[in-house]
């Protein structure tokens, strides 16, 4: 039989391709735990251990909803790679709870610290809903098309990636880098893992639409933050925001 290259290339991409999924579907996430302790030691966690700081109930909320969904989403595809089809359904009727939690509680930490901030700026604004946009995004496709494997897996890894910001931002301010040189090196990091996905499902037949308009999104909103744009709509949102009697 004749060596044929283009099956054995075909065969190595696939081997590729299926070792960057289960990367990104469920261990990435898994990295994101001591990644995210590490990134709020200093400001959140170390203080729970003495007596000399105090926390909002808004804090403490974020917390518990981020790791109830950061668990999910780690757990829901280790079960659904061992064939536990019926605990990953069950178990998946969490999110019907825990994603509007998160999604409150990071509305409600937004607003709070928008009002204690003394000089805010409306850009301030862009980074939590910038988020919460990218979230309902991903879990609206998970939502929707619950029953396509494909389709449902990529929309809550979206969820999932919202966290990556915050938690890189804080790892490299707090301990490598100053503003914005940290902003720039997360922007790279983030940049990186969109564009290994974009190009790893590439030759999926379904789902490589859903993570491009995200990367622009990122791009657009990064672009707002860094050269603080006025954008007026934007403004009048956030004076809306500020004072609507939430928190």
């Amino acid at each position: 039989m004749p060596y044929n290259s283009n099956n054995t290339t075909n065969s190595r991409m696939k081997s590729f391709l299926n070792k960057m999924q289960q990367l990104y579907f469920g261990y990435l996430f898994i990295a994101l735990v001591p990644l995210a302790m590490l990134a709020f030691w200093k400001t959140y966690f170390s203080g729970l251990l003495t007596s000399h700081h105090s926390f909002h109930f808004y804090f403490h909320l974020h917390v518990v909803a981020a790791v109830c969904w950061l668990v999910l989403l780690i757990v829901q595809p280790i079960l659904f790679r061992q064939k536990k089809l019926v605990l990953h359904r069950k178990l998946g009727k969490l999110s019907y709870v825990f994603f509007p939690l998160l999604m409150v509680s990071i509305i409600l930490l937004a607003h709070y610290r928008y009002l204690i901030t003394p000089i805010p700026e409306p850009v301030q604004l862009l980074i939590p809903f910038k988020d919460i946009i990218i979230a309902i995004y991903g879990f609206s496709i998970a939502l929707y098309h619950k029953k396509r494997v494909l389709l449902h897996a990529r929309g809550m890894l979206l969820t999932g990636l919202v966290f990556l910001e915050p938690v890189l931002v804080r790892v490299f301010l707090n301990y490598i880098l100053p503003w914005p040189y940290a902003m720039y090196m997360v922007m790279g990091v983030i940049y990186s893992i969109f564009i290994i996905i974009i190009i790893s499902e590439r030759k999926t037949k379904e789902g490589r639409w859903i993570f491009p308009p995200v990367f622009l999104f990122y791009i657009l909103v990064h672009l707002a933050i860094l050269n603080n744009w006025n954008i007026p709509f934007f403004n009048a949102f956030a004076n809306w925001f500020s004072h609507f009697d939430l928190t």
